[in-house]
């Protein structure tokens, strides 16, 4: 006799904050859903910097508390120049909009299994693992009423590491598999960003480099040097995360060195970023990644979304994945939540959700064009003596794009015009 195959409102893949956060989220709205992740959590990954404004999220999910006893807090961004040596703190307390003073560094390993650990605890059934290996849309069925379903509609073949092979079926399918974007590669979707010139990126961790003192433990530093830039994220304890975002042309004329001579190299080129790191001991092999920035055309369709990382991925610069990734699962779990209600699961019912999710993503994506387009590079070093520009920057910085503000339309219009605009409000004292 053919078992059943298991039911489900929606089978979400992935199961890093995108996926853990939409499992959650539809949880909360008490939908049944099932979540297939490929690995075995904790894993290494990189994206370990968190953004201020993501604080209202943690909330909503009941992890700002665990969050806080964890981590690290990181009050604020330093931005180095390593070829004249200047450098600016932005302190996320001064940001247009206050009451978000600080956010965290995490080892992602950590974060994500603690919110993979949420989901689970809000009754989503987790299977680690397991590896998606095939998804089929059936035909859309209109309900006769709303809230009525006929029938399943997506079937989802599913590879455990240690079993058999097995179908599960759901209304809704969500693909948060990260920059493989499952969905968006077997539909033609993912489109690569032009205007950013990096297209690597070499990391590691150190132990007992050399930090600031006292809360500013915690900041993220960021080195701008002639080949890219450079990020330095502290952990609690000794740990530190080190790595380097490069230029094509800083590749293209290094081609052929191992990662280990590609990071030395970059180092040799960065002698404040030499600096941080006298006295360090790497603890963990270069490891390096590529293809940065890309958006899909389409974030949805009939009976599925897009969401985090499979649906677009921008360069890491200010640290923006995992606040786009939860934010956007926030929006997801209300449009798939909304769709069971009215019983319509077409791609126009979730048109929606992807303006949703593009409407920070869009700033985010003008502030790092804008940085490799020059403007911003030397903004970032000298706007101290603005302070209303140094506020908006502050904002950006602090990851305050999803709820309307004034000065989002003044970001719209670019940076090179924000010399001359008056400032919005004075800055907030620490």
């Amino acid at each position: 006799m053919t078992a059943t195959p298991p039911r489900h409102d929606v089978i979400v893949a992935g199961g890093g904050p995108a996926g853990s956060a939409t499992a959650s989220f539809l949880r909360k709205h008490g939908r049944s859903v099932l979540l297939l992740e490929r690995e075995r959590f904790p894993r290494f990954h990189i994206g370990e910097s968190l953004l201020p404004f993501a604080k209202d999220l943690w909330e909503e999910l009941g992890v700002l508390e665990e969050i806080d006893r964890r981590f690290i807090h990181k009050p604020g961004a330093r931005f180095i120049h390593n070829e004249s040596g200047e450098e600016f703190t932005y302190y996320f307390n001064n940001a247009v909009r206050p009451g978000c003073p600080y956010a965290y560094e995490v080892q992602r390993g950590e974060f994500d299994d603690l919110l993979l650990h949420n989901a689970r605890k809000l009754g989503a059934e987790v299977h680690e693992e397991s590896e998606v290996r095939d998804v089929v849309f059936h035909p859309e069925r209109h309900s006769a009423s709303p809230g009525a379903i006929d029938g399943p509609g997506v079937s989802v073949r599913v590879q455990p590491k240690d079993g058999d092979e097995y179908t599960a079926l759901a209304q809704v399918f969500v693909d948060a598999t990260g920059r493989d974007t499952l969905l968006g590669t077997r539909h033609g979707l993912k489109e690569t960003d032009a205007l950013v010139t990096t297209n690597m990126a070499c990391f590691t961790h150190f132990e007992n480099a050399r930090r600031q003192s006292g809360t500013d433990e915690g900041n993220i530093t960021i080195v701008l040097f002639e080949g890219g830039w450079w990020w330095f994220i502290p952990f609690l304890g000794k740990l530190t995360s080190v790595g380097c975002v490069l230029q094509k042309e800083f590749t293209l004329s290094h081609r052929g060195l191992s990662p280990e001579d590609l990071f030395q190299k970059a180092l040799d080129h960065s002698p404040e970023m030499a600096k941080l790191l006298e006295g360090a001991t790497r603890v963990r092999p270069i490891g390096t990644t590529g293809n940065w920035s890309y958006r899909c055309k389409q974030f949805y369709g009939d009976r599925f979304l897009l969401v985090g990382d499979a649906a677009a991925f921008i360069d890491p610069l200010f640290s923006t994945g995992v606040l786009m990734a939860v934010a956007a699962a926030k929006f997801a779990a209300k449009a798939i939540d909304d769709a069971f209600h009215a019983g319509d699961f077409s791609a126009e019912r979730f048109a929606p959700f992807e303006k949703q999710a593009l409407a920070g993503a869009d700033l985010f994506k003008r502030l790092v064009h804008e940085f490799y387009g020059e403007n911003l590079r030397k903004l970032l070093l000298h706007s101290e003596a603005k302070p209303g520009l140094a506020a908006i920057i502050t904002s950006l910085l602090a990851g305050d794009v999803y709820r309307p503000a004034m000065w989002h339309n003044i970001v719209r219009q670019g940076f090179s015009r924000m010399i001359e605009l008056p400032r919005p409000r004075e800055p907030v004292s620490t």
